[in-house]
This record gives C-alpha cells, sequence and structure tokens, in this order.
C-alpha cells in the first residue's frame, strides 16, 4: 500500500540520542523506496546531533529536520496546520503525546491497535496495549468495531480471536475470571447476531491457539493483561511490534515504545504511509 504513494510524515524526537539515532536509520531506509518527506521534529540538541549524521550521509533529500522548543506540542501544530498529514510518536514522552492526543482531538478514550509478530512470523492486529484501555463489553465493541474499520482500510479479512482470563471449566474459582468470560462469550454472541459474516471465536485464556488458528485480531481480556502480553512477547519472547494505531480521529498516528528497535520504527513509519489518503 506505500508503493507509489508520497506523503509529508512528521516523527518526534526525544531525549535519547540512541534512539533518535534508530528512528532516523528508520527514515532513511524507507526513502530509499519511497518518496514521502520524512520531518524529524525535536529540540536544539537532538536536531544538532542529526544534522551530523546527515551531513555524514550525503543526499538525503526526503529527510528534514524541524527544530521546536517543545516538540511534543510542535509535531501537533505541524499537523493542525497540514505541514504534515501523519504522525509517528517516535521518541517523545508517552504521557505528554496522551495529553496532547486527548487536547487536540477530544477523545474520551484512547484506542490503540497493535501490529506484533510471533518469533516464528505470525503478524496480528492486537489491542489493548494501554493499561486503561478497553476493560469493559462496551468499550470492547467500540475497540473492535474501530479495528474493522482498520481493516478495511488496509483490505483485509478480519478474523477475531476474544481472550478470557481461563477456560470454560474454570467459571466459578474467581469473580474476575468468570466476568472476563462472560464478556468474552456476550462478544461473540453478539457480532453472530449483528455482524455474522465476521469469524469471531472465544479462545478462553490459550492465546496459543489464536496463533495456530492463524486469526488476524487478538483481544486481550484487559489492558493490563495486554500490556504484559506485548511486553513479553517482544522484549522477552523474541517476537516483534511494527507500531499501533490511534484509532476513531481524523488524522493518522502511530504510536511505537520509547525502547522500540529499528524494525518496529520502521514498520510504524511504513503503518503510517500506508493508512493516509
Amino acid at each position: 500500500m506505500t508503493v507509489g504513494k508520497s506523503i509529508n510524515l512528521g516523527v518526534g524526537l526525544g531525549k535519547d540520542f540512541s534512539h533518535n539515532l534508530k528512528i532516523f536509520e528508520a527514515a532513511c531506509q524507507v526513502s530509499q523506496n519511497n518518496s514521502s518527506k520524512i520531518f524529524l521534529i525535536g529540540n536544539k540538541i537532538s536536531i544538532g546531533h542529526l544534522s551530523k549524521e546527515i551531513n555524514n550521509k550525503g543526499d538525503l533529500a526526503n529527510i528534514n529536520l524541524i527544530e521546536g522548543q517543545d516538540p511534543d506540542q510542535h509535531i501537533f501544530a505541524l499537523l493542525k496546520n497540514k505541514t504534515i498529514n501523519a504522525m509517528v510518536r517516535g521518541s517523545i514522552s508517552s504521557s505528554k503525546f496522551l495529553k496532547n492526543v486527548n487536547k487536540y482531538y477530544n477523545v474520551s478514550e484512547i484506542n490503540r491497535l497493535a501490529i506484533l509478530e510471533t518469533i516464528k512470523g505470525h503478524q496480528f492486529f492486537y489491542g489493548p496495549v494501554g493499561i486503561d484501555e478497553c476493560n469493559t463489553f462496551t468499550k470492547k465493541i467500540e475497540f473492535i468495531n474501530k479495528s474493522l474499520e482498520m481493516f478495511r482500510l488496509l483490505n483485509l479479512t478480519p478474523k477475531i480471536s476474544i481472550l478470557s482470563g481461563g477456560r470454560t471449566s474454570d467459571i466459578g474459582r474467581d469473580k474476575y475470571v468468570d466476568e472476563t468470560i462472560k464478556i468474552a462469550e456476550d462478544i461473540v454472541k453478539y457480532y453472530q447476531q449483528y455482524n455474522p459474516e465476521i469469524m469471531i471465536s472465544h479462545d478462553e485464556i490459550l492465546i496459543e491457539r489464536a496463533i495456530e488458528k492463524q486469526l488476524n485480531l487478538i483481544i486481550a481480556p484487559d489492558g493490563i493483561s495486554g500490556n504484559l502480553i506485548y511486553r513479553t512477547l517482544v522484549h522477552l519472547g523474541g517476537g516483534k511490534a511494527y507500531g499501533a494505531i490511534y484509532m476513531g480521529i481524523k488524522h493518522v498516528l502511530i504510536d511505537t515504545s520509547r525502547v522500540g528497535n529499528l524494525d518496529e520504527i520502521k514498520g510504524a513509519i511504513l503503518l503510517a504511509i500506508a493508512l493516509s489518503p
């Protein structure tokens, strides 16, 4: 979807020079095969460091450095005045970024849809990844519906797995586990009734079963377990992440981890280009 597409993309720079360097390298790699202009936005110090790297690299016509006293504010201003069409968080502080998302888009709920890959190469969309996201039946339905819109934009057929805190045979052992099982089963029934063409299943606590079935949208029981599964896969289990889409807002915003590797940053940049109109 990125082939032949050219946009103006902003990527945020933070205080960690080593991570900024990974962002710069990812931007350089993408620019080799795509004509999009990539704007790296940071403070005076971070821009100064990368200026030296650009001088060493030579001709990088599509890589642009923009200095701002408050990069976390400046990148949103550039999006608002249409200097850039889409944004990747990069190494900007997560808390500051979330505050600006709320400020500029007046959203009551944050919904981020991540793209992950297992060590064996199976890629899937996943959520929630924020500890306070998608923790009730209603919020899960909203999250899935927004995810389905992303699948439509990416021309993908959704195959959904709803996870819960245990097996159905575990009912009665713990009230919270029981609640997650009931919510998962109610979600499956909801889509069977109102959107029966959607492939969806309750895979209990067996995330490995969802992977074995090659499902491409996996919904964790709650935000805390979702965040832990993400961290375990990516940081301990040899898996990969390619950024997370902020859903339900008018611009393309892609989140990344401040400790993300080159693959994640490059994947997030490509995802932003692919989703941009």
